[in-house]
């Protein structure tokens, strides 16, 4: 058995939370503001709403930094927010895959979010891509995202730090083309 490999994910700036963060605080003031406008009001409502927003808050913000790509003996793991997805080399069409600049190549895109987590700049978890197929993404940094269509029609599509190491490390597993 070889140990895992991890590969790492490009950097996606923390200034994204804000996305989140703004938003939120946002709701919190107005609550307050309300709660102060209407002393009748029970403040019981800012008791439940407020330490839920932090909770809130504080999970949105562990998820973002939840960013894992490994691969382990025949299989890649990439884990992203909430979400993780495990596919073994063998189902990768890999003399298909890219490395693509998403603002120059908008077919490899994703178009709708189906089930996952995302803020300007930052994708994760299920989305379908223009052509309605599905995509499992961990997106990053747009400008170099491998690009890893699978035999069942649904693709990858992820911000390695270094997309061609981890698509040679692909290949080399994989061995010649056409031996799977």
């Amino acid at each position: 058995m070889s140990a895992p490999h991890p590969f790492e994910v490009a950097p996606a700036p923390a200034w994204r939370l804000l996305w989140l963060w703004v938003p939120l605080l946002l709701v919190a003031g107005l609550m307050v503001g309300t709660a102060l406008d209407a002393p009748e009001r029970s403040h019981t409502e800012l008791f439940i709403t407020l330490p839920f927003l932090a909770v809130l808050a504080a999970a949105l913000t562990w998820a973002y930094t939840r960013r894992r790509i490994v691969l382990h003996e025949d299989t890649l793991e990439v884990q992203s927010t909430f979400y993780r997805k495990r596919v073994p080399v063998r189902d990768m069409r890999l003399d298909e895959a890219r490395i693509v600049d998403l603002a120059e190549h908008g077919r490899y895109k994703p178009s709708i979010k189906t089930n996952g987590y995302g803020v300007p700049g930052f994708q994760s978890g299920h989305y379908r891509m223009a052509d309605r197929s599905k995509a499992f993404c961990l997106i990053t940094d747009s400008s170099r995202v491998l690009y890893l269509p699978l035999r069942d029609g649904s693709a990858l599509v992820i911000s390695p730090e270094r997309p061609r190491v981890l698509l040679e490390a692909l290949q080399a597993l994989a061995g010649p083309p056409g031996a799977h």
